[in-house]
């Protein structure tokens, strides 16, 4: 009831009519520039989402064994500048722009017939050796041309990181079949120009020589290194590989007798020296034996002479003092020397049997 009344007893004046006409004015101004600032405030919140979403398809990123070229996806055009060759990492490249990836690390391309590895791969190379040579140094099988071999190889690449454009611009995206290409031809170089002995007698030398003519050709023709390359497995015709075989059982069984012999010597030898050896012993001895003889003998001389000397002055002494003559003298030697016999071997006043 109350709100009724209260509205019953108000009453417009017309000033307040004046001012009510004033603010419906001011809230359609208000009306009219809401609606206009929301068009706008929209276009620059999608213009700056864009911005945010172009600005993010602007990078791209290398993997840390990666090398990088900058090409443009809508003309296709590729940035060959050597400064501009990009490394691992996220890069701002602009829009509509991606990279040509080009391997950083080390490479492996095999000539084998092994199976899996992860790396390209070719089936081993049939070459030729040269031709035979005597072992006086003269030419040999000349007529023959050398041994068939098949070998297997493998070997290390890694690109030169200022040669990359150039890289590209020869070979493109596909560069492998050209380099087994140039390794090949540098292997077969290589391979003509030794023979079939030096294969097993030079392995390492051989091996050395096919690093440093594979690195040269990719080198010139690649615009890459070759860090390292292995000979893998060398493989002759069957009766080659006998002959081989026979050949190396034969040296080795040369330099076997070589060190029987020289067992055999260094045997004698000893005998020898013990023998030697044993001779200075006896030599020694006989020496030795010879001295004590006579030492011996000089000893008992003297002291025989001292003996028979002091017998001498005693006897002279017992003659004097008994007054004898040498007629007594003798019989009391004589008298002595028997009582100095045993009694059961001596025999006195008896005469001989028959006599």
């Amino acid at each position: 009831v109350w709100p009724a009344r209260a509205r019953s007893t108000t009453r417009a004046t017309p000033a307040m009519q004046e001012v009510g006409g004033d603010n419906d004015c001011c809230n359609d101004c208000d009306l009219a520039s809401t609606a206009q600032r929301k068009p706008a405030t929209c276009c620059g919140l999608a213009v700056f989402l864009v911005s945010i979403l172009l600005f993010a398809l602007s990078w791209d990123t290398l993997e840390p064994t990666e090398f990088g070229l900058v090409a443009n996806s809508i003309t296709g055009r590729v940035d060959l500048d050597p400064k501009n060759v990009y490394e691992g990492g996220r890069h701002f490249i602009w829009l509509a722009h991606h990279f040509l990836v080009f391997p950083k690390n080390r490479v492996t391309i095999e000539f084998s017939d092994a199976n899996g590895g992860g790396f390209f791969q070719r089936p081993p190379l049939s070459l030729r050796t040269g031709s035979n040579h005597d072992d006086d140094g003269s030419a040999g099988d000349t007529e023959s041309g050398g041994q068939p071999l098949d070998i297997s190889v493998s070997f290390q690449y890694n690109l030169i990181k200022e040669r990359i454009p150039d890289f590209y611009q020869k070979f493109g995206m596909a560069y492998e079949d050209s380099f087994a290409r140039y390794a090949q031809d540098a292997l077969f170089t290589v391979a003509t120009s030794k023979t079939p002995r030096e294969f097993w007698e030079d392995r390492g030398g051989v091996e050395r020589q096919m690093h440093a003519a594979v690195n040269h050709s990719i080198r010139q023709n690649g615009f890459a290194n070759v860090a390292q390359l292995q000979l893998l497995r060398v493989g002759f015709l069957a009766q080659y590989e006998e002959t081989i075989t026979n050949i190396q059982l034969q040296e080795q069984l040369k330099v076997t007798k070589m060190y029987q012999l020289e067992v055999t010597r260094v045997l004698k030898q000893t005998d020898i020296l013990e023998s030697e050896t044993t001779a200075t012993i006896m030599r020694i001895d006989a020496e030795a034996a010879k001295e004590a003889t006579v030492i011996r003998a000089t000893a008992n001389a003297a002291a025989m002479q001292y003996e028979q000397a002091t017998k001498a002055m005693w006897y002279a002494r017992l003659k004097s003092h008994m007054s004898w003559d040498n007629a007594n003298l003798l019989q009391y030697v004589k008298m002595k020397s028997l009582n100095a016999q045993p009694a059961s071997t001596m025999v006195v006043g008896v005469s001989p049997v028959g006599s």
